[in-house]
This record gives C-alpha cells, sequence and structure tokens, in this order.
C-alpha cells in the first residue's frame, strides 16, 4: 500500500515537475512618444493567462514555458500586436503604434470571417471604441445618428427609426456580434435598446448582403461587436444629464441618468465577463398627441468563454433588457413595457491549421406590453406582443494557402403571438444554405465569390448571390461589388388586423405579399497615406422591386401592396485626417437621390448631409477634447396620412440645420476620469419633425476599481 501511494504521487507530481514556468516582463509604450501606455491587454490565449500593464506601461507575466508561445497585445486606439515568447524574457519594449484609419482593425461582417480591415474587398466603415468613447453616446440610436447619410427619425410613440443613405430600416440588418435582434417596433428594431458600453466596434456595409446574411440585408448591414477584452477588470461609472431647460428650472431633480458596471474574471483558460446598464429618462420633448416623459432602462448581459485546449472552445453568452415607458398628455396616458432575452451557446472546432467547424444554438423571446387610458380611468387599449426564436447555425471554414471557403446551413423557427395578428398567433420556418469563396486572383486583386439560398414555408425559394472585387496599387485601392438582396414580408405585413383607436383608422395584412428584392452595385476608390490621410470615394445603386408600401382600400382603411420598384443611388466620400501625434480630423459628405418607379423622390429622403469631427489627446493621456458637427441641407419633409394612405408633401422644406456635440474627459487619478459633453449645442429642435429635444448637458464620472493582474 505504501509504494502504490508513493507510486501514485510520482506520476501525479512528474507533469507538474516537467512544466518550466517563464516570466516576460517589461514596458509598453507609444511608438511615437516613448511614453508608458496603462491598461494594456497582454493575453496568451493557449493558456488562458494575462495581464494589464501599469500606470508606467511596465507589466510581468508568468507563464508555461513551451515553443512558439503567442503573446497578443492590445489597447483601444492603438494596432494589436503579436510576439512570439521562448523562455524568459526581460527588459522588453513593446512599441504600439496609434491606429488612426482602422486598417490594421480585424473585421468579419462582410466575409463572416476575420479579415485585416486593408484586405477586404467590400467596403466596410468602422466606428471604433475611441469613436464611441467621443461621441459619448449612451445607446446605438444616439451612436449612428451623428454621422452623415444617417438619419433617425423618432416618432410619437417612441420608436426610433433607422435610415442610412436613405434607406428605411427595414432593409438594413441589425446584428449583435453577429446574430439577428428578435423583436421589434413598427417592423423596425429599436436602436436605443441597445447600449453602447459594451460595445467594441460597430462595422457597417452598404450594398445587399443577403448572401450571407439573408432577409432584410438586402440594403445592408449594421453588425454590433461587444467588447473581448483579455484582462481582469472592474469598470463603474455613473452619468448625469439633462435639458438646459431642467438645469436651469429644477436643478438635478429632473432629467436623466445612467449606471453602467462591466467586470471581467479570468480562471485560467475560462473567461467570465458581466456587463450591466440602468438608466433613467426625462426628457422636455412636447408631442400635442403624446408625450413620453418618463423611461427606464435595464440592461444585464453575462458570458462566459472556455479555451479547452487548442482544438475546442466554448462560450455561453446571455442577455436580458427590460424597458417601462410612461407618457401623459391631454388626450391619453400610455404606459409601456418592454422584456427581450437571448441566449446563445456556441462551439468552435478546429481540425486543423486550415480546418474549422463553428456552429451555435440561439434562443430569443420578447415581449411587449402596451396599454393606453383615457384621463378619466377608462381602458382603451391593453395590447400585448410576443415573439420568440430558435436558430441553429453552422458553418465550416477552410483555408487553401491565401484563399478562403465557408460553407454554412441555418435552421431557424420563429413565433409571433398578439391579438393584432389573425388567428392570434403565426409561425415561419425558415431553412438557408450558404456558401462563400475568398480568392487571391493575383498579387493585388482579391475577389469575394458567394450565394445563399433561403426557403421560407409558404415563400418561393430565395437565391442571393454576390461578386466583390478589389485592385490595389501602391496606396490605391479600387473596389466594387455586385449583389441581389431580399425581404420577406414581416408577420404584421401580412397578418396584421388591427383598430387604432387613437388615431380612427384600420389596418389590415395582405397574406399575398411577395417578397422584396434588391440588386446593388457599388464601386469605390481609397486613397491611403499610412501615416496622415485616409480618403475614399464610393458610388452605389440599388434596384428594388416588390417593395411593399402602405395604401388606403377605403378612407381610414389600410394595407399593404407591392409596388413594382424604386432606384436608390447616390455618392459617398469619407476622410480622416492626422494633423498631428495629438489631434486627428474627420469628415464625410453624402449626396443621394432615392427614386420611385414613377421617378418621384422617396418621402423623406435627405439629397446632402456632412459631417465633421475633430479630436484632441493630451500626449501624456491626462485630458482630451472631441468636438462632432453634422449638418443637413434644406429639404421637404412629408407626413403620413392615415386616411388617405399617403404621404402628403408639407408647405414649405425643412432649412439647413447643425448638430454640434462635445465631449471632453480628464484623468483625475490613476484610475478615476471626469467626463463633461454637450449634445445638440447648438439647441435645434422641430416640434413636428424632430430632434424633439435641445440642448443636454451631462457629467460622467468613471473608475477602474480593479484591474487585477493573472
Amino acid at each position: 500500500m505504501k509504494y502504490r501511494n508513493l507510486f501514485i504521487l510520482l506520476v501525479l507530481t512528474i507533469p507538474v515537475l516537467g512544466k518550466d514556468p517563464a516570466v516576460v516582463s517589461g514596458r509598453v509604450v507609444d511608438a511615437a512618444s516613448n511614453s508608458g501606455i496603462s491598461n494594456v491587454n497582454l493575453f496568451i490565449p493557449s493558456q488562458g493567462i494575462g495581464t494589464a500593464t501599469a500606470k508606467d506601461g511596465s507589466f510581468q507575466l508568468t507563464f508555461e514555458n513551451g515553443k512558439d508561445i503567442q503573446l497578443f497585445i492590445s489597447h483601444v486606439g492603438y494596432s494589436p500586436s503579436t510576439l512570439t515568447l521562448n523562455g524568459h524574457t526581460t527588459d522588453l519594449i513593446i512599441k504600439l503604434n496609434e491606429t488612426f484609419f482602422q486598417l490594421e482593425d480585424v473585421v468579419v461582417t462582410s466575409t463572416r470571417t476575420e479579415k485585416l480591415h486593408k484586405n477586404v474587398p467590400v467596403a466596410t466603415e468602422v466606428i471604433s471604441k475611441k469613436d464611441i468613447v467621443d461621441s459619448g453616446a449612451l445607446n446605438v440610436a444616439e451612436l449612428l445618428s451623428s454621422r452623415s447619410g444617417v438619419s433617425l427619425q423618432t416618432s410619437v410613440d417612441g420608436g426610433s427609426m433607422l435610415n442610412i443613405l436613405g434607406m428605411d430600416s427595414r432593409y438594413i440588418l441589425i446584428l449583435v456580434d453577429g446574430q439577428p435582434v428578435t423583436g421589434k417596433f413598427n417592423n423596425r428594431v429599436q436602436l436605443d435598446h441597445i447600449a453602447t458600453s459594451d460595445i467594441q466596434k460597430v462595422e457597417i456595409i452598404k450594398g445587399p448582403n443577403s448572401s450571407l446574411y439573408g432577409s432584410e440585408a438586402m440594403a445592408g448591414v449594421v453588425n454590433i461587436i461587444t467588447n473581448s477584452g483579455s484582462s481582469s477588470l472592474l469598470n463603474v461609472s455613473a452619468r448625469y444629464s439633462g435639458t438646459e431647460n431642467k438645469l436651469s428650472n429644477a436643478g438635478l431633480a429632473h432629467g436623466s441618468s445612467a449606471f453602467k458596471l462591466n467586470w471581467k474574471k479570468h480562471w485560467g483558460p475560462l473567461i467570465a465577463t458581466f456587463n450591466g446598464d440602468v438608466e433613467k429618462q426625462e426628457t422636455d420633448k412636447e408631442i400635442q398627441q403624446i408625450e413620453i416623459d418618463d423611461i427606464h432602462k435595464q440592461t444585464a448581459r453575462g458570458r462566459l468563454d472556455w479555451t479547452m485546449n487548442d482544438h475546442h472552445s466554448f462560450s455561453l453568452d446571455g442577455t436580458i433588457y427590460n424597458h417601462d415607458e410612461l407618457g401623459n398628455s391631454s388626450l391619453m396616458d400610455t404606459e409601456t413595457f418592454i422584456d427581450r432575452s437571448r441566449l446563445s451557446f456556441s462551439h468552435d472546432w478546429s481540425f486543423s491549421d486550415d480546418w474549422t467547424w463553428k456552429h451555435s444554438f440561439q434562443g430569443h423571446t420578447y415581449f411587449r406590453n402596451y396599454v393606453q387610458t383615457r384621463p378619466w380611468g377608462d381602458i382603451e387599449t391593453d395590447d400585448l406582443t410576443e415573439e420568440g426564436s430558435q436558430e441553429y447555425e453552422g458553418m465550416i471554414h477552410k483555408r487553401c494557402g491565401s484563399n478562403e471557403l465557408n460553407m454554412g446551413v441555418e435552421l431557424s423557427k420563429a413565433e409571433y403571438i398578439s391579438d393584432r395578428v389573425e388567428n392570434g398567433k403565426q409561425t415561419v420556418s425558415t431553412n438557408s444554405v450558404f456558401g462563400q469563396y475568398d480568392l487571391q486572383l493575383l498579387k493585388n486583386i482579391i475577389a469575394v465569390m458567394g450565394t445563399r439560398l433561403d426557403k421560407y414555408n409558404g415563400d418561393d425559394p430565395v437565391m442571393s448571390p454576390r461578386v466583390g472585387l478589389m485592385y490595389t496599387l501602391d496606396r490605391w485601392k479600387f473596389r466594387a461589388t455586385w449583389g441581389k438582396g431580399f425581404r420577406t414580408p414581416s408577420f404584421m405585413e401580412r397578418f396584421i388586423d388591427w383598430n387604432h383607436v387613437q388615431f380612427g383608422y384600420q389596418v389590415l395584412g395582405n397574406p399575398d405579399l411577395k417578397p422584396e428584392l434588391s440588386t446593388g452595385y457599388t464601386a469605390g476608390v481609397e486613397y491611403v497615406h499610412p501615416t496622415i490621410y485616409q480618403v475614399s470615394l464610393m458610388v452605389y445603386m440599388t434596384h428594388f422591386e416588390n417593395l411593399i408600401e402602405d395604401y388606403a382600400i377605403e378612407p381610414t382603411v389600410l394595407s399593404y401592396h407591392n409596388i413594382e420598384e424604386a432606384v436608390y443611388k447616390g455618392l459617398e466620400i469619407q476622410s480622416r485626417w492626422k494633423i498631428s501625434s495629438t489631434m486627428l480630423a474627420s469628415w464625410g459628405i453624402n449626396l443621394i437621390d432615392n427614386r420611385d418607379g414613377d421617378g418621384d423622390l422617396i418621402p423623406n429622403t435627405q439629397p446632402i448631409s456632412g459631417y465633421v469631427r475633430w479630436s484632441y489627446q493630451n500626449p501624456k493621456k491626462l485630458w482630451g477634447v472631441s468636438i462632432q458637427t453634422k449638418w443637413v441641407g434644406e429639404y421637404t419633409p412629408e407626413e403620413y396620412d392615415p386616411q388617405s394612405g399617403s404621404y402628403i408633401r408639407t408647405d414649405s422644406p425643412l432649412p439647413q440645420h447643425f448638430i454640434t456635440n462635445m465631449n471632453s474627459h480628464i484623468r483625475l487619478l490613476d484610475q478615476l476620469q471626469l467626463t463633461l459633453g454637450i449634445k445638440n449645442a447648438g439647441d435645434h429642435t422641430n416640434d413636428r419633425f424632430g430632434p424633439f429635444i435641445g440642448r443636454a448637458i451631462y457629467l460622467e464620472l468613471s473608475t477602474q476599481i480593479k484591474g487585477e493582474k493573472q
């Protein structure tokens, strides 16, 4: 017995003794100034360990020595770097180059695989973490509305309608980490439900992308990518904001507030993450029919990542969102309750260096209850809507030298329950297969070819091909794409049967609607000076068929039908300029010409808009300031008339206007930062068409309570 126990002890000890611990230490510095950079993430994925740099950029990390150990170094605003470790290394100096043009960023949306931004043949716009922080936006709706070519129209009942390059958000697929968002208001995702605190970057692809993503991607894709930092931390922040009117008359008793918490912890190969957001809004928005007075939002997201070994990794991700909204007016008191949840499980399996299999299971639920009460207490409407969806997605990736092949399958089932729809409940099942081949034709020519087949129950199969090409000549890049897209009619458009008591009209669905189709073309040129400036120009045209439009069967009775066609076309110019090592400027302008089959301008198209952004960062990162102005040229809006089922042009055009946002921050202590910002500094408002909320000032205090080294 004694010898057997000794033998067991030796067997258990030998592997431990065989591990050769090694230490890597040194500093991470700015390549231009040689000053240390704090809070840089250093991570060894194969061992699930990492650390963060101290205030002066110094670090020390103990790891298990082995062959070709990869150390990944990353920090917001800098190009990531990778080093190979072999044994003890001390006094290491790692220089990071500040990122101004995102050329070294890894993007995934346009091809569904990780590629350097500069090597993607499909034009991809990236909103970086620095852009997000400088914007001061609390949610994605605020973030996107500050960009040229993007408008965000807020309806009287609270929903935010996104419009990119004049194209309604019904035709733009909204993704979070590559997955569609379930639960929509008026067939549109409410972007003000998605907080920015957990967002690493946003990728925007313009033009048909149904070859990879299916329905709704007929005009573009917006992929919201959440944080994936590697070091353990605990960040908290608190913000107060209010309009000029509230601050002047009621002090801090009214206004809006937001609280954010971000936590990440490592246990060897296991990484746990939690993000929480609580927001309270009290606005000055005055609308004759309805006034939204008080909004409460709560978001909680948890994630577990486990790297089992070099071949298998697993992720479990869950999100819960809750929204309570109160409104009061002379006509009606309203209450809206929204609950949204998502749970996903994914598994990545690397067979070898060339073969990878990725698959995931997704479950989404959406609950919305809308209650209208007359001032004397009678309940006018108690409207409940529920949505649920389940999806399986699998994709195999094969690397063939410099070429790549992706093939995948998606199986999904969606359910819609509402008193507004026929029979109270409707279900749609979808089966899809897709494939894409990325190939290096010549040394300076990259191409992408792909297609997708979608089969919705009750509809004919839809085929969506796409071809993209990029030619590189020194610092010039020329891109061109062609593709087809589609959008299947929504539950509401097919099956709604609802009387709108408050405004006196009825809406009936049309089960015979055909899917909307699009054919799109883009062509662009980009010039990049690696260290000074970047400028790009893109022209596009998208031809739509079978567009779904509201119409009046008879006065006050509305429905939907397919119209013949519409053509959306325009031009976009964007530029970034590194003025100095501490100063950056960017600007953009969009020209839009969207017309229906009769040649008439699509309602509420903003023909011209632009933006300018300037930011300064103190060389020692102690303080910084950013100013952004968006300009919208004169245009004539149109209002929807439910009596006639058509848009009616207003008597006079809206004059050009400017919206200016300012954001400044100062580091009070090593881990404590104060932010002061002003939204809509010029106090521009319009009671009929928005923006409804004028000047707002906010203060935010944020701190990293704990940055733990592993």
